[in-house]
């Protein structure tokens, strides 16, 4: 394989795909969401049924999110604070969520593998969790700091973009349309060229539906005193300026991430906490597996910490250039990022830390009692160096042309027993994209392909699909089912809160081919429940 886009897709499966299908054997995973869920988790009824609804329909291993992003936890820790209230929802103060959820599944003998969001210890919505009491341990992102300056010299910090605008604050959209005032908020809108020309202003009083910002120009939208400022501006045609300057920040003030609070694996209080985590997790419960979401940097402009610098030079030499050698943000957000002379390295590092990084939890697990270990990724892998991981095969010598061919040992695949890729795409078949005018890969079954064929069997795939993408459309989902289990080693359903929403448990059964009232029987066993299988294949056994 000479790299990610060798060819317009692959004609094969890995010969792992055809064999563990000949001895039975499919991974039939469902995702339970801790915050999307946790109205019913706090109920010992409701996950027995829910676990017994699994049963029947033919699931064989459940995901339990007990660390979600916000870095609090589902069960009783000595280490992390204990999700006490979501969204209204109050857990009762004695409830140990996994400990239940666990004897629950195991009286009818279902797999529970405990998922935690690894470098996440923050939610950005509610200002909530460690990261925040702890900002050193924060990644720090690059970006840009932008300045709106008025006709009239006024200024106005512009960070934040097809999103709702600060109290006497501009957002600016560009993408989404921007949304009508809510009540009792004074807002403005200008209408903008793409150059910052003015082509229309608003009161907001007469805003009753979302705007569309033009084809190649923004909306403004401004707020209490930022509105009158804006009203002002009367004249048509008369231009604004935008003024940036670099800037480094803690990832909970950085426009760079929206939602999860990221902290730094090289900082030694993050590793030693994260691992002591794993380690009370594995030895105070009877998990059947670990799995582990989130073990990535935010995005391309982290970690520019002077911690994270010192360990790159200290590997690569000094930056001349910190951090423009590496890479320099964009303007505006949303747009493309520049990559600097030392981007390819930085990559490399990167993949690696990530790599070392697993290979310390797996340590860590197997140093109490061995188990499968799996993974959450997007499954865009031509851009996922982005967020500096390799889950591709070390078959891809070169997947990118900006890394040296050393940048394949840095592939994590090998120290992980299967991988969860999100397929999310609303069309399961490749025959189907011409009726919906889209795009081959674009499908569960394209991109799952592609998957496969990036991973080149060297450890299980099952394809993960998201059923919001179906909503209003059972048997749309249940084709995409099919489509995850024909192309790969099985299926991830995500997430468990809309079947439950929504009653699918008839659609996963019909996807899943598991005959009514026949589910114990004929349920088989997922590829990662044979714990010698994977090591022969990965050394060529069983005649593949």
């Amino acid at each position: 394989m000479a790299g990610v886009f060798a060819s317009a897709f692959p004609q094969s499966l890995p010969p792992s795909v055809a064999l563990t299908r000949r001895m039975g054997l499919e991974g039939r995973v469902m995702w339970v969401d801790a915050t999307a869920n946790l109205s019913w988790l706090i109920d010992r009824a409701q996950i027995r049924q829910f676990v017994r609804n699994c049963r029947e329909v033919g699931i064989n291993c459940i995901v339990l999110d007990v660390k979600p992003i916000s870095g609090h936890v589902l069960y009783n820790s000595q280490i992390a604070p204990k999700l006490t209230e979501w969204r209204g929802v109050q857990v009762p103060p004695d409830l140990d969520v996994l400990q239940v959820f666990l004897e629950e599944a195991h009286a009818i003998g279902l797999e529970v593998h405990a998922n935690i969001n690894v470098l996440s210890e923050g939610h950005k919505m509610f200002s909530a969790g460690p990261a925040y009491d702890n900002r050193d341990w924060q990644m720090v992102a690059y970006s840009r700091r932008r300045t709106l300056v008025l006709p009239d010299g006024s200024r106005y910090d512009l960070n934040r973009f097809d999103t709702t605008p600060p109290p006497d604050g501009i957002a600016a959209y560009r993408r989404n349309p921007a949304p009508p005032p809510p009540a009792g908020r004074t807002w403005a809108y200008a209408i903008l060229t793409d150059d910052l020309r003015v082509q229309a202003v608003i009161d907001g009083q007469f805003v009753s539906r979302p705007l569309t910002p033009p084809e190649n120009g923004w909306i403004l939208v401004a707020d209490g005193q930022a509105a009158l400022s804006l009203e002002r501006m009367s004249t048509l045609g008369v231009g604004l300026t935008l003024q940036t300057q670099p800037i480094l920040q803690p990832i909970a003030e950085s426009d760079t991430e929206g939602i999860a609070v990221f902290v730094n694996p090289l900082h030694p209080e993050v590793r030693q906490r994260l691992l002591n985590i794993i380690r009370e997790i594995v030895q105070n419960y009877p998990i059947d597996g670990f799995v582990l979401d989130r073990m990535r940097w935010a995005n391309v402009y982290t970690d520019f910490s002077e911690r994270t610098r010192a360990a790159f030079e200290a590997e690569y030499g000094r930056v001349a250039n910190w951090p423009d050698d590496i890479v320099r943000p964009p303007t505006l957000p949303r747009e493309g990022f520049t990559r600097g002379p030392r981007f390819g390295e930085w990559a490399e590092f990167r993949a690696r830390v990530i790599r070392d990084l697993l290979r310390d939890i797996r340590r860590t697990i197997e140093s109490i009692r061995p188990m499968p270990i799996g993974a959450y990724v997007g499954s865009w892998y031509p851009i996922y160096y982005e967020l500096g991981v390799n889950w591709g095969s070390d078959a891809l010598a070169r997947p990118y042309g900006f890394v040296s061919p050393e940048y394949r040992l840095t592939s994590y695949l090998y120290d992980m027993d299967y991988l969860m890729p999100g397929v999310y795409f609303n069309i399961p078949f490749m025959n189907e994209a011409p009726l919906y005018d889209g795009d081959e890969m674009r499908t569960v079954e394209g991109m799952t392909r592609r998957v496969m064929e990036w991973t080149n069997g060297d450890l299980f795939v099952y394809s993960g699909i998201y059923a919001l993408d179906y909503r209003g459309d059972p048997a749309g989902f249940e084709r995409a089912i099919r489509a995850a289990r024909l192309n790969s080693h099985g299926v991830m359903i995500f997430d468990a809160s809309h079947i439950v929403q929504w009653d699918w448990w008839e659609t996963i059964r019909r996807g899943l081919g598991t005959p009514d009232g026949f589910a114990s029987e004929s349920t088989p066993l997922a590829p990662h429940q044979l714990p010698t299988l994977l090591p022969t294949l990965r050394n060529g056994g069983l005649g593949q």
